[in-house]
């Protein structure tokens, strides 16, 4: 009779996998494809499975007697089986006390092993909300840190829309005038202004966007984040 196999509870080593995925190897189409979707059965932690097995199985469907209707409240029958397990604890220690080789003490093992695992099929039917629980929390947590985020941005952005705008308020009116190939003022972000401007008003548009714009060049450079 041969040793039983070992069943590792990883996956594989992932290289034997890599080493197929080269580019040359995927670009002359060698590379391995993707297995194929499983329609029968499989097996997981050395226990053979069906693809169209519930997630969790009826009690009467793995030979267990049930002792719930098929339409009972939850938490009731949770309370009901807790206070069960205390009280046939409770037998077991007086039979164990006054007849440990009884036969009603293999009994009383049984009945708690059944409530027992009838709780923890109660508790397994919770799991479906448990994980539509958790990915709600967790959905929550990322709308929150993006709406914090947000936050922080638009701060950020009043405080620099401020600073331009406390910079060009502080620009004195007579600052020197900056002529361009062809005269004062004749740049060409001011060549296709409106023509009714007046050239002093127009000039001391140019001369404040200069200023502004000498002033931003020699600010230093901040890494970003």
């Amino acid at each position: 009779m041969g040793e039983p196999q070992q069943v590792s509870a990883l996956p594989p080593p992932p290289m034997q996998y890599i080493k197929e995925y080269t580019d040359d190897n995927i670009r002359k189409g060698l590379a391995p494809k993707p297995p194929p979707p499983i329609r029968d059965s499989y097996m997981m932690f050395g226990n053979q499975f069906q693809c169209d097995d519930l997630i969790i199985r009826p009690l009467e469907s793995q030979g267990i007697e049930r002792l719930h209707p098929m339409q009972f409240d939850h938490k009731r029958e949770l309370k009901k089986l807790n206070m069960s397990i205390l009280v046939n604890f409770l037998d077991l220690l007086d039979i164990l006390i006054r007849s440990p080789g009884s036969i009603k003490r293999e009994e009383k093992l049984e009945d708690l092993k059944l409530l027992f695992v009838h709780m923890h099929h109660l508790i397994n039917e919770y799991r479906p909300h448990q994980a539509r629980e958790t990915l709600r929390v967790m959905m929550e947590v990322q709308k929150r840190q993006r709406l914090e985020t947000a936050e922080r941005f638009q701060k950020h952005l009043e405080r620099v829309v401020e600073m331009i705008q406390s910079c060009l308020a502080s620009l004195p009116d007579d600052l020197p005038q900056m002529e361009g190939p062809n005269g004062p003022g004749d740049g060409s972000r001011m060549g296709q202004q409106d023509k009714s401007m007046s050239a002093s008003k127009r000039d001391k548009v140019w001369d404040k966007d200069a200023a502004m714009c000498s002033i931003i060049d020699e600010i230093p450079h901040v890494s970003r984040c």
